[in-house]
């Protein structure tokens, strides 16, 4: 196909979760705003030949650009452009930022809007340019504007504007994200922060030994306990319910998961946590089960590094037998992450799994960078879409593009969709619009006990 063909085709769902992938995954901690933007426009000017692009960074008064980045052109062609009042009729850029909208501009020679400026660019060859405001999102404020540009005098076409449009919103949400870190005006040096304070694991050798020693004699006296969250279907009835693991220390009082199970990876011993969860939890499960006359799926998260370990199938097999939990109703959810690191070796773990007649769940969905077609070749059962895409289902359209694409491709590989992280009834409406039948949140029901856990199954419907 040639790329006058290929540009004309509108972008497919496919190709638009991919290009978010690719884009969010330079967003690391310490990755700083400018090296993100970059990889963002290193993605746009890859899907569009003869296109060279910008980002340019407004200030809080919508009246100045504070910074810039490009890819393959110079930087020196948009210093003039930095730290000058803008005004309506200031080049295509500076347009678009007064006015709000998109600007388009089919030949620079022509456009008097350039008139003041068209010496500044002549000597790159560029002969059109069109230009788009970003939007913070929870504001209407203009944070940045996008602009193509092309050595040919012509007018985007249909898939590049549909392209822009739809990744307009995600490119301010990672500009508007670097904003909430800092708290005043981004700029492009700035660092991403991950919400996770990694400083609060313990540094010293000291520290970490006593850390250690701590988590190793909780495990020992059984001080960390599984919880239960349920997983709801469409009708209001029970799928099944989650494992997530608490500890309620008797001296430190409740330690979160993101402190000390980061903590256990770190030292090598995680597979220790995940052996004893899925122990503790299958051996009361199934007395519940046994107690209350039901059944019903239960999950347990199992970590990337753990899946890889020579043993980990044989410590499945033996927990199974000594517990005498059908297999057929355990699911281990094993992060995108985890099977993107090595895709071959997780397929043949999965195979495994699936041996034993255990289900294999897909966990924070969508977040990885890669073909979505890989779903194609792996014996998967369940997908669960990450939460980061819930949270703002109902107003961002980035997100629901994501969630549609992923659940009709889902719907088409026979494969089942969690929602996981619901927490309104909005979420949940716009979700069930787009054929999610499975989800999974606060706004059913938070992580309860044993004892929560035997009222609530007493009050429920289990799904038959």
């Amino acid at each position: 196909m040639s790329s006058h063909q290929r540009s004309q085709c509108v972008l497919t769902p496919e190709e638009f979760v991919e290009g978010y992938q690719y884009i969010i995954e330079y967003m690391s901690d310490g990755v700083p705003l400018k090296d993100v933007l970059i990889k963002a426009l290193k993605y746009f000017e890859q899907v569009f030949e003869d296109t060279q692009c910008t980002i340019m960074l407004s200030n809080e008064y919508e009246k100045v650009f504070t910074g810039g980045v490009t890819h393959s052109l110079p930087m020196e062609m948009i210093q003039p452009f930095l730290d000058i009042e803008l005004y309506d009729g200031m080049g295509t850029c500076g347009t678009a930022l007064i006015r709000k909208e998109t600007v388009i501009t089919q030949d620079i020679n022509k456009d008097r809007k350039w008139d003041s400026y068209r010496h500044m660019i002549k000597p790159y060859g560029l002969k059109s340019c069109w230009s788009v405001p970003i939007f913070d999102p929870e504001a209407e404020q203009v944070i940045a504007v996008f602009a193509m540009y092309s050595y040919k005098s012509k007018t985007p076409t249909e898939k590049e504007l549909d392209t822009v449009n739809a990744y307009k919103e995600l490119i301010g949400l990672i500009i508007s994200n670097y904003m909430k870190v800092k708290q005043s005006r981004v700029e492009l040096g700035d660092a991403y922060r991950d919400p996770f304070d990694k400083s609060q694991l313990p540094m010293s050798m000291s520290a970490r030994e006593k850390y250690k020693f701590m988590i190793r004699r909780g495990l020992e006296e059984r001080q960390l306990r599984p919880n239960y969250q349920p997983i709801i279907t469409h009708d209001m009835e029970i799928y099944g319910f989650e494992v997530l693991i608490r500890w309620p220390h008797p001296e430190e009082g409740m330690i979160p998961p993101n402190k000390f199970i980061p903590f256990a990876e770190q030292e090598g011993f995680i597979d220790e946590i995940d052996r004893y969860v899925c122990e503790y939890a299958c051996r009361e499960v199934k007395q519940l089960m046994e107690d209350k006359n039901c059944s019903f799926v239960l999950t347990i998260n199992v970590s990337a590094r753990h899946i890889t370990k020579s043993n980990f199938i044989a410590n499945l097999k033996t927990i199974l037998d000594k517990t005498n939990f059908p297999p057929h109703l355990l699911a281990l959810e094993i992060t995108e992450t985890s099977l993107m690191i090595n895709l071959k070796d997780a397929a043949n773990v999965i195979e495994e799994i699936r041996s034993l007649n255990a289900q294999v769940w897909v966990d924070d969905f969508g977040t990885t960078y890669s073909s979505l077609n890989y779903l194609r070749h792996l014996p998967i059962d369940v997908i669960k879409l990450d939460g980061s895409f819930i949270k703002e289902i109902n107003k961002v359209s980035v997100d629901q593009r994501i969630c549609q694409t992923i659940i009709n491709l889902a719907t088409e590989l026979n494969l089942k969709v969690v929602a996981e992280g619901v927490e309104t009834e909005e979420q949940c409406g716009v979700l069930a619009q787009f054929g999610c039948q499975f989800f999974q949140g606060y706004y059913f029901e938070k992580p309860m006990n044993l004892d929560d856990f035997h009222e609530y199954i007493e009050k429920v419907r289990i799904s038959s």
